[in-house]
């Protein structure tokens, strides 16, 4: 499938409301950027400022769902939907509620810095994890741009790169989290601090998966396979043939 497929129908209400789902998920994709780069200065300067703006945000992208959700049933109930248009149907509600989900993680990681600098004398950056939620959250970060660009192009061409980036972030997030483990035991007085350290990079790490959701939904859309429940093997021999 490709992008020119959205207005390629014989009624021009069809290729506008299509037209504007497409439209209405990089605008929510945008959102859910703003939100994590917002989130990324206020995990580095302790910004409690800057975190509360990254809890806002959620009611903003609350309300795009909605509207994606909306405009998803407007089509399937006054028009007539082709094979193709479905995918991009599902695909954006798919899309839709892995960005309000991403928002929904963000938030903890702007609730944590927000706990910081109100409640607690300790930063961020002192705490074991710190180093970890940083890189996770920079690297989740990344995905959901790499996937917004491929949706924006309709395109599987980053896919293994994204799919590969979250299995990474998988390996540092275990990592972590065995740091963490015996910091609580060797930090007692810091046991509300570190667990709040835990649900940020839990958060962080979600973060990524959603992205990988979003890629998935993206080759779903341009390719009409579903490869949610596929195996390694299974996996690893279709990313090749997209590469190809």
């Amino acid at each position: 499938m490709e992008k020119h497929e959205f207005s390629s129908h014989i009624s021009e209400n069809l290729n506008r409301n299509l037209e504007d789902l497409f439209n209405h998920i990089l605008e929510m994709g945008g959102l859910v950027e703003r939100q994590f780069e917002t989130a990324l200065v206020a995990l580095g300067s302790g910004d409690v400022d800057k975190a509360t703006e990254v809890v806002l945000f959620d009611r903003v992208i609350n309300k795009a769902e909605m509207e994606i959700d909306s405009l998803c049933a407007k089509v399937l109930a006054r028009q007539q939907p082709t094979a193709s248009d479905l995918r991009l149907i599902l695909a954006a509600i798919r899309i839709a509620i892995d960005l309000e989900r991403m928002g929904d993680e963000i938030v903890k990681i702007g609730n944590m810095v927000i706990t910081f600098g109100k409640e607690h004398e300790a930063k961020c950056a002192e705490l074991s994890g710190y180093i970890e939620l940083v890189d996770i959250s920079t690297r989740s970060n990344g995905m959901l741009k790499m996937a917004l660009d491929s949706f924006a192009r309709v395109s599987t061409e980053n896919a293994g790169k994204i799919i590969q980036e979250e299995e990474l972030i998988d390996e540092i997030f275990a990592k972590a989290m065995q740091d963490l483990k015996q910091a609580l035991v060797e930090q007692p007085d810091q046991v509300e601090c570190l667990m709040e350290m835990i649900i940020a990079l839990r958060a962080a790490e979600r973060v990524s998966d959603h992205a990988r959701n979003v890629v998935e939904s993206i080759i779903y859309l341009v390719k009409g396979q579903d490869m949610r429940n596929m195996d390694s093997d299974r996996l690893n021999a279709f990313l090749e043939t997209l590469e190809s």
